[in-house]
């Protein structure tokens, strides 16, 4: 069951890193500082952290210096990532900003509960 765990998440890895390689102008957002290393270790990039910053505040930044055509939002899966979530969703949708959540809801299906673990899940 593990093993099969670890294929899936292999599998959203790698199709994640491919999307953002293949669309121009999208960003990935996730909660802090670690989960943006976590997936900077597998080479995805435009990866911004939420960490220290309003919802309002993070928002705007991103609306007004990165204007992204699509955001794919990438919270943990506890209680507080969860409220992250919605509240990111709706700032984000205040600001015009379209979310794309279907990665996170693949994420969810591997198991894993905090995105910062994801390295170590792959590299045991």
């Amino acid at each position: 069951m593990e093993r099969e765990k670890q294929r899936k998440l292999k599998l959203w890895l790698m199709e994640l890193k491919n999307f953002i390689n293949r669309t121009e102008n999208t960003i990935i957002v996730v909660e802090g500082k670690r989960d943006k290393i976590a997936l900077e270790k597998f080479g995805i990039d435009r990866v911004y952290a939420l960490k220290g910053k309003g919802f309002h505040d993070f928002a705007q930044i991103l609306s007004d210096e990165i204007n992204p055509q699509s955001i794919i939002l990438i919270t943990d899966f506890d209680p507080e990532g969860e409220t992250i979530f919605q509240k990111l969703q709706k700032t984000f949708s205040r600001y015009n900003l379209p979310t794309d959540t279907s990665f996170r809801e693949e994420l969810r299906k591997t198991g894993i509960k905090f995105v910062e673990e994801i390295p170590k899940r792959i590299f045991k």
